[in-house]
């Protein structure tokens, strides 16, 4: 079985699984990017690639938006298509030129298309949007020979737009877990050196990692860390680079919490689980449509807060032992259960054994298979 794959940039989360699928029985799999990456999300695309992969030549007609805007158009996926004979083609989205243009040739040739969704609606739409997706988005899901969302909202998202219930298979874009949880282990033994080495004391640390712009609500985690009142014997490690950085560490100056909230820039994913590995409860307050750094953190044995807009949350969190959501926006609510899981810490220990069940389900293997069954039941 050959299959194709269009999605827009290499990614150190979808790249390893895509490599676990190419090693499926009877699959041949060919991953076409729109682009080498975007300016930003600057990994070092280091890792191995172990399938037949390629850039295509194009360009991003929203660049002129600025870094976070993006949609590809790359002319040459018509031709790859039609030279590859490929059985099935599955599109990482739909909101680029390039998928669009895929999705007609698969139609055309009568090749069933498989849609990738994070997408969910919890978010608030205008009425003319909301008008605009049901037109638009309904006919690319519901013509699809099958879909694979990441999680629950992302099910109920497709559902919504004409998805056959029978014909979605649940993949979520997560790390290797299993990788993940056994580095944790080496990494903790080590946690007060490397703390010395990152200029942090041996006080209680709470660790966000993300892009700072606006949609991630550093800001709100920042008010939070001050109204809880555990700034005064805490650290905040804010992690990650972006327009906000400015504003944030302004913010930080203004509550005087300078001293108390570090910011170490942009971190290579191969080196979050260092950081993972130091803190003590990992904090999202953001509005996004999944969240792989929740997984990351999980399998490293470190608990989470949440905001209810972050689409990971019902997958992510199966026991209250591992994790808290907390209303988007509400600082208060946010530093008051930060404040309650410093003061009644879980343990690494305790955290693995009530989250096995899920490592278990976002394993590489069990979810390629997965993907492989639905492929070739089309």
């Amino acid at each position: 079985m050959k299959v194709a794959v269009v999605t827009p940039i290499p990614t150190p989360y979808r790249d390893p699984f895509w490599g676990v699928v190419a090693c499926q029985r009877g699959v041949e799999l060919s991953v076409f990017y729109c682009s080498a990456g975007k300016g930003d999300r600057p990994w070092d695309v280091a890792w191995e690639q172990e399938f037949l992969a390629e850039v295509l030549p194009g360009r991003n007609m929203a660049a002129w938006r600025g870094n976070d805007a993006s949609c590809y158009w790359n002319p040459a996926i018509t031709r790859r298509l039609k030279d590859g004979r490929f059985d099935a083609i599955v599109l990482g989205g739909y909101n680029h030129l390039t998928m669009l243009v895929a999705r007609r040739f698969a139609l055309r040739r009568r090749i069933p298309y498989f849609l990738m969704c994070e997408s969910h609606l919890q978010k608030p739409r205008s009425a003319v949007r909301r008008w605009l997706k049901e037109r638009f988005v309904r006919r690319i899901v519901s013509r699809a020979a099958g879909g694979f969302p990441t999680g629950i909202l992302a099910r109920a998202y497709m559902e919504h737009y004409g998805a056959d219930p029978k014909t979605l298979t649940f993949i979520p874009n997560v790390p290797d877990v299993d990788q993940l949880a056994a580095t944790a282990d080496t990494l903790r033994a080590k946690r007060k050196e490397l703390r010395h080495v990152h200029g942090l004391g041996d006080r209680p640390m709470v660790l966000f990692a993300g892009r700072l712009i606006p949609k991630k609500r550093a800001d709100v985690l920042i008010r939070a860390f001050t109204e809880s009142g555990v700034s005064a014997d805490t650290d905040l490690v804010i992690v990650g680079d972006g327009p906000e950085r400015p504003a944030l560490e302004a913010l930080v100056s203004q509550c005087g919490l300078s001293g108390r909230v570090h910011f170490p820039g942009f971190v290579q994913p191969a080196e979050m689980a260092t950081w993972y590995a130091m803190a003590d409860l990992f904090v999202l307050p953001s509005s996004e449509t999944w969240g792989v750094v929740v997984i990351e953190a999980l399998a490293s044995g470190l608990p989470v807060v949440l905001s209810n807009k972050v689409g990971c949350h019902p997958d992510a969190i199966n026991d209250p032992a591992v994790g808290s959501v907390v209303t988007s926006g509400d600082s208060g609510a946010l530093g008051a259960e930060i404040g309650r899981r410093l003061e009644q810490p879980v343990s690494s220990g305790e955290l693995a054994e009530v989250w096995t069940p899920l490592r278990q389900r976002f394993r590489y293997t069990a979810l390629a298979r997965s993907m492989t069954e639905a492929l070739r039941e089309s």
